[in-house]
């Protein structure tokens, strides 16, 4: 018998910009990622992985693997074009057909509202997450969508790594303004984003109250660098600021005192409304998702503030000696994706949902028309066999794992080079050829891991 839940969600996520192409079809407006044009790689967003046309396809072949669960984002400038004024029916019902088309196979539709784009004239008139119109236009734009869903659909995601996503606005600043006035719009930002994540919940207590509703954020864990006490605070500072803040308003509804506090201190706490509070207050999420890929050390000499240590883990992560890395730099480790539900669970004893975990390869086409990825089946088994250990012996309520990118995909950078996929997508930075999907050998042992629960790895 297997030591996951009967009803374990077993699939895949992406977000929009990433997958869906068509940038400026079926009414869809600009976003932020349409507007970044060309990227270092030479690749730009607007054909992506063509899901867009595709997704029939694409869908079938998740079936086909097993999948019990996708996780994909809406492009919010496909439904609401200006980001607040009028809905365009178009972009709406490709939405539909999706969630349609994914039910038809069984496979649970977990829907993410924000991953990292917007409307571009959302950026333009309000700066983005800094506007309190922002926040008006996404309410908006998310009581449409679950209005329209209905019963269709029973997961949502209000925004993609929060955590995360809040330092982005920060790239969206002149590079030249102070940083004690970066870190003030950056605070009202967060205020922002975490009301937009109660507006879900809200509205999906109002509409839709069948849906479950989780906070995502992309979980690191942090080690010290030594047993040095300066090193163990402060890797478990860098754990509570980019962690277990964010957590914590999602599951107790309430800022902590050690974040209310680094506002006061630096003068930059973000102006709120009388009834802000109380509208957090009494949106406690159902479930807390996260994403994970490595694990960071920490000396106590280093920048980790929130914005350091999301730079670093993209850029330049500091090297485990223990653990290997991959092409990219990311460590591997394994023992790291435990430790992740475990906190997670423990602290807030609400279910945990792993919905973001994989491995970016530089890979081609063999003469057989596959890839013989078996470091990419490796890296699963392993992390899914920790899965299991913090389920059998940790205890943790875990709803599901979700792979990212399932399907090769442009990363979040814009390069096509780094894959993460079961399935080969054919093209490349700068040539798009004829993007045709390709079976990888990891494809069938994840079936197999599907069809046995995770009991034959």
């Amino acid at each position: 018998m297997s030591v996951f839940s009967k009803n374990f969600m077993w699939g895949g996520s992406v977000s929009s910009m990433q997958t869906e192409g068509a940038w400026n079809e079926g009414g869809k407006g600009l976003t932020v990622y349409d507007a970044r044009g060309t990227t270092k790689f030479g690749s730009d967003w607007k054909v992506a992985i063509d899901f867009y046309h595709r997704y029939k396809e694409d869908i079938a072949l998740f079936a086909e693997m097993g999948f019990t669960a996708y996780r994909f984002s809406l492009s919010w400038a496909r439904i609401l074009p200006d980001g607040e004024g009028e809905v365009n029916e178009e972009g709406l019902r490709f939405y539909e057909n999706v969630v349609d088309e994914l039910l038809k196979y069984n496979i649970e539709p977990v829907v993410c509202f924000y991953h990292f784009d917007m409307p571009l004239a959302l950026q333009k008139k309000y700066g983005g997450w800094i506007g309190r119109q922002t926040l008006e236009g996404f309410k908006k734009y998310v009581e449409t969508v679950i209005r329209r869903f209905g019963t269709r659909v029973k997961y949502y995601i209000p925004i993609n790594e929060q955590n995360a996503a809040s330092l982005v606005t920060l790239f969206q600043l002149p590079p030249d303004a102070p940083q004690k006035e970066k870190d003030r719009l950056q605070a009202i930002s967060i205020h922002h984003m975490f009301l937009a994540s109660a507006a879900v919940w809200h509205l999906a207590r109002k509409y839709a109250p069948h849906a479950k509703v989780g906070g995502m954020v992309n979980f690191t864990p942090f080690y010290p660098a030594t047993c040095k006490p300066e090193d163990v605070l402060a890797a478990q500072k860098a754990g509570r600021s980019y962690n277990y803040q964010t957590l914590d308003v999602f599951a107790n509804g309430e800022y902590p005192s050690d974040l209310l506090n680094e506002w006061k201190r630096e003068g930059i706490t973000p102006p709120m409304q009388p009834d802000d509070l109380e509208y957090l207050r009494q949106a406690k999420m159902d479930f807390l998702a996260h994403s994970y890929y490595m694990s960071m050390v920490v000396r106590s000499e280093n920048d980790n503030r929130k914005t350091s240590l999301l730079l670093q883990a993209i850029n330049n992560p500091p090297k485990n000696e223990y653990l290997q890395q991959t092409e990219w730099g990311w460590t591997i480790d394994p023992v790291g994706i435990r430790l992740t539900v475990k906190e997670i669970y423990e602290r807030y004893r609400l279910p945990v949902f792993t919905i973001e975990c994989g491995i970016g390869v530089d890979e081609t086409l063999n003469e057989h028309g596959t890839i013989e990825d078996d470091y990419r089946i490796n890296y699963f088994r392993e992390h899914i066999e920790q899965l299991k250990l913090a389920v059998s012996e940790d205890g943790v309520d875990l709803m599901g794992f979700l792979t990212w990118g399932p399907i090769d995909i442009l990363s979040s950078q814009g390069e096509m080079r780094k894959r993460y996929g079961f399935i080969y997508v054919n093209r490349t930075d700068t040539d798009l050829k004829d993007l045709a999907r390709y079976k990888k050998k990891s494809f069938y042992w994840f079936k197999q891991v599907i069809a046995s629960n995770g009991e034959i790895l």
